[in-house]
């Protein structure tokens, strides 16, 4: 029996990932993720999760979530751009009625150039962790890789690639007009205030929001 790209996990209903909308969230391999951010809450809840759903499972539980008046799936994770079988899992929730919205780190552009341009999302929630800059302080280099993986002694090139490639993704959907797309932002304690004034001039006329930060559980 062919397996999706989606963990076997219950799939949480939500109104609260997409203002507005009643969501149900689909999770791709969470380790599979290029960043380790700081208390990531993914992570925590599901990194042991790593069976895959079967595209029979997956077909009887988005009919259920239908009859829920559920309006919107989500694909999470990990980082969902890197799961090679990605597009398909995409092309077959759109194939049940579904508009479906990609979360993403954004550090991934080639792919999301793709999905939109074969027409399998309807939007992506855009995760805006520091802001993008041509230089940061030995102090903002510090604090940011804390941020994005967890620990300070890595090479600084790591946040330069970082913003480098969230900066393409930005301006590739920012030329279209996805329904389904946000770009948000965790108040991580290690996000001065005049770091988060900065990502808000960055995406001043794009739909963003600031999340609060909450401490994984343990």
């Amino acid at each position: 029996m062919d397996f999706s790209p989606f963990i076997d996990v219950d799939i949480p209903v939500t109104f609260r990932d997409h203002p507005g909308v009643q969501s149900a969230v689909l999770y791709t391999e969470i380790n599979l993720c290029n960043l380790n951010c700081y208390q990531c809450h993914n992570r925590y809840a599901y990194s042991e999760k790593k069976e895959k759903m079967t595209y029979q499972k997956l077909e009887e539980k988005i009919s259920m979530l239908k009859l829920l008046g559920v309006e919107l799936i989500i694909v999470s994770g990990g980082e969902p751009t890197l799961e090679k079988n990605l597009k398909e899992g995409l092309k077959f929730i759109k194939s049940l009625g579904f508009p479906v919205r990609v979360d993403t780190n954004g550090t991934n552009p080639e792919v999301v150039q793709q999905l939109i341009e074969e027409r399998v999302v309807d939007g992506f929630a855009v995760d805006v962790k520091i802001p993008i800059k041509d230089e940061y302080t030995p102090q903002e280099l510090e604090r940011f890789k804390t941020i994005l993986f967890s620990k300070a002694d890595l090479d600084d090139a790591v946040i330069y690639n970082y913003s480098k490639k969230l900066k393409i993704t930005i301006e590739i959907i920012r030329k279209y007009s996805l329904p389904y797309t946000i770009f948000r932002t965790v108040e991580y304690p290690l996000l001065l205030p005049e770091d988060r004034n900065e990502i808000k001039k960055l995406l001043e006329s794009l739909p963003h929001q600031f999340n609060p930060f909450y401490p994984v559980e343990g």
